[in-house]
């Protein structure tokens, strides 16, 4: 008898090649993968639900799944997480020298309800007093223009949010019509025009935050569709193993020391402080052990007014 056939959609990282490669599979199942371009994966998820598997952005999922109508659940795997203190940038004159500077500035971002701005935004307002609706938001594209239209479908009531096409916000933070920048990437403007990091000393600064609050933001994560769950009440468990697996060759190679995997000089340091700081396993995956980081994320979301309630973990990770 054949195995049912699934095809996942996720991000070529080290944590998934395994999967990828196929040196790790999912029991009882065939599986095909696609990787790419993940904003199209995200899109693709939301508009055509054509992956039976897929990586999704966890503020959009959030959101689509408390406004109803989301055809994903969550399962609590999490190829991509990341601290984002890095991630704000300023630029010299806009009188922002601390964090409460941003108080009623001009501020870009490629979206507003992506899991960057949400994660950005939360930890300025919980560490700093930051309030978003103090401030002017402009939403387009960093470098490049890429998009015709800027959805404002997520967007919050109360927040002054415009949308800008037809030029990138690299030029305009360069002359002077934006103060600062959230961008999971540096933008273009970096290094020069006067634009530089809100935070220098970030890989400290995100240290710190999470020696503190034990809290390691989650960007992405693996969705179910519903239909495929339901004909499938294995299938959940089976995706969570085998991504633990995958994530685990990923760590293993870390700990290689005769012919480095990756090129950095320094590969054994950087994962022997990273342990000494966050554990031996720093990246979990499991609901409990990411429980107080989706709740986070969930507040966060409701205070920004992405979401018009917060509902609770099990809601979004049914049967974990």
């Amino acid at each position: 008898m054949s195995q049912p056939s699934i095809r996942i959609a996720v991000g070529d990282y080290d944590r998934t090649r395994a999967l990828v490669d196929g040196s790790v599979g999912v029991q009882g199942f065939e599986t095909r993968f696609a990787t790419g371009d993940l904003e199209a994966i995200f899109s693709q998820a939301f508009q055509t639900a054509e992956y039976e598997v897929t990586e999704l952005s966890f503020s959009n999922f959030l959101i689509a799944s408390v406004r109803g109508g989301c055809p994903y659940l969550a399962l609590p795997i999490f190829p991509s997480r990341s601290f984002r203190h890095s991630a704000v940038y300023v630029r010299a004159g806009s009188g922002i020298a601390t964090p409460a500077d941003l108080a009623g500035k001009r501020i870009g971002l490629r979206e507003y309800s992506n899991t960057v701005a949400l994660v950005a935004r939360g930890m300025l307002s919980d560490e700093y007093g930051f309030d978003p609706g103090s401030c002017e938001w402009f939403a387009g594209d960093v470098d490049h223009v890429e998009r015709d239209a800027i959805d404002p479908r997520n967007w919050p009531k109360g927040v002054s949010i415009r949308a800008v096409q037809g030029r990138t916000l690299s030029s305009m933070i360069e002359a002077g019509e934006l103060d600062a920048l959230i961008a999971y990437t540096p933008p273009a403007a970096f290094g020069h025009a006067g634009v530089g990091r809100l935070f220098p000393d970030w890989r400290e600064v995100e240290k710190d935050y999470y020696a503190r609050t034990r809290r390691f933001p989650i960007m992405h994560v693996i969705a179910l569709r519903r239909d495929v769950a339901e004909a499938n009440p294995s299938l959940p468990k089976a995706l969570l193993a085998a991504f633990d697996q995958a994530k685990q060759a990923a760590q293993d190679r870390l700990a290689i020391h005769q012919a480095l995997p990756i090129m950095l000089p320094w590969m054994q340091a950087e994962a022997e402080g990273t342990q000494a700081l966050m554990g031996r396993d720093f990246w979990p995956y499991g609901f409990e052990a990411n429980r107080d980081m989706i709740e986070t994320q969930i507040r966060w979301s409701h205070e920004q007014g992405l979401i018009p309630r917060r509902p609770t973990a099990e809601e979004l990770f049914p049967g974990c």
